[in-house]
């Protein structure tokens, strides 16, 4: 009986033992939460690369979008300062014609402009009775034939009549006629507007027969001489940019090209959240292959930046973010750490790590995939 107790007794150790040492080994397979675990054997099999997060010192390109512009005294309104119609316009002014300066673009009529000249030439004739009359005054208060009175009176009258004379020669001037040759033989309501510069028509806003107001937009023209990149930055890159950086571009031939940061804005747009670079191109042949509005993108080459980071083969990048493996060993396995980064920019082979900072200890460099899936390569 006693025997039967004692082996009773050991039975139950041994089962007590054995359900023990099972909780023990399934608590070890159980997997460390964000962290994947191989043994020793496991890890020597791994075709991985172990490096370290370093500070680099990287010629840094940032991405940027933009437009081809033009500065504001390369673009053209041509208004006339009278309301009038449009008679004429000249039937190869169409968007993209190039117009020296002087080239007619159309013909006018205006009631305004008939009188503003009927008017000056009265004053003119008036002029030459008054300056007559004056003259006679003058010659007669000398006789004292005359008063004084009626002597400043012409006096004043004369003065009087080459202020107008002079403010019609203005505005006749301001109107495209000269005043000199103006005679009652040649007086019109017509008139024939010109280009004022060399360059392309941007827009012709008016029809033949059409009205228009003064100072109304009637035409449009664009100079290319001195196109430009108007490129807009975001976020952190707006502290890296400065004037002088060179910016690469490369156009819809394939051509490439070197610009410079000229200005930077002073002031952020509130709406986008970017602050806008003036860039000048170098090459003029380039330059004039670009059409002004047109959209394009350049890598701004920013020097000398130190950043933290790491080989860009080591990131694990998926729908779910961008990752990297940090290695914890231990007596009897490896672990590897998930950890979510934040990527900045990439140059010559390295990525910007931007969050988190602090990032120690031993990185996976190549091969995150194999720890990934934890399996080795065959």
């Amino acid at each position: 009986m006693n025997k039967i107790i004692i082996i009773n007794a050991v039975c139950m150790s041994l089962l007590i033992s054995c359900k023990s040492e099972t909780k023990t080994e399934e608590a070890a397979q159980k997997p460390i939460e964000n962290a994947i675990v191989f043994t020793t054997t496991q890890y020597k099999n791994l075709k991985i690369e172990i490096g370290s997060a370093e500070e680099k010192i990287m010629d840094i390109n940032i991405e940027a979008n933009g437009l081809v512009d033009v500065p504001p005294d390369q673009m053209f309104a041509i208004n006339y300062p009278l309301s009038g119609v449009i008679s004429n316009i000249n039937h190869n002014l169409l968007p993209g014609k190039y117009l020296k300066k002087g080239e007619a673009l159309g013909q006018i009529q205006s009631m305004e402009l008939l009188q503003i000249q009927e008017d000056y030439l009265n004053e003119t004739t008036k002029g030459e009775l008054m300056v007559q009359d004056f003259e006679r005054q003058k010659s007669l208060i000398a006789d004292d034939a005359t008063s004084k009175r009626k002597f400043q009176e012409t006096d004043n009258a004369l003065k009087i009549n080459r202020i107008k004379i002079k403010s019609l020669s203005e505005k006749l001037k301001l109107l495209g006629i000269n005043p000199g040759s103006l005679t009652s033989a040649n007086i019109s309501a017509k008139h024939t507007l010109h280009a004022a510069q060399n360059g392309y028509v941007k827009s012709v806003n008016v029809t033949n027969g059409s009205s228009f107001t003064s100072n109304e937009k009637l035409f449009e023209l664009i100079s290319t001489q001195h196109m430009h990149v108007e490129l807009k930055v975001f976020g952190d890159d707006m502290q890296l940019v400065k004037e002088g950086q060179e910016v690469d571009f490369t156009n819809t031939e394939g051509k490439s090209t070197v610009g410079k940061v000229y200005l930077i804005d002073k002031t952020v747009d509130t709406e986008q959240k970017s602050l806008n670079l003036h860039v000048h191109i170098e090459n003029e042949a380039f330059e004039q292959s670009l059409r002004p509005g047109q959209y394009i993108s350049g890598r701004i080459n920013v020097k000398n930046s130190k950043v933290l980071a790491l080989p860009e083969s080591a990131i694990l990048a998926n729908s779910d973010g961008s990752f990297i493996f940090r290695m914890k060993e231990e007596k009897s396995q490896v672990k590897f750490e998930k950890i979510e980064v934040k990527t900045g920019r990439i140059a010559h082979g390295f990525i910007e790590i931007i969050e988190p900072s602090d990032l120690s200890g031993k990185i996976v460099t190549r091969g995150v995939n194999f720890v990934e899936n934890g399996a080795s390569e065959e």
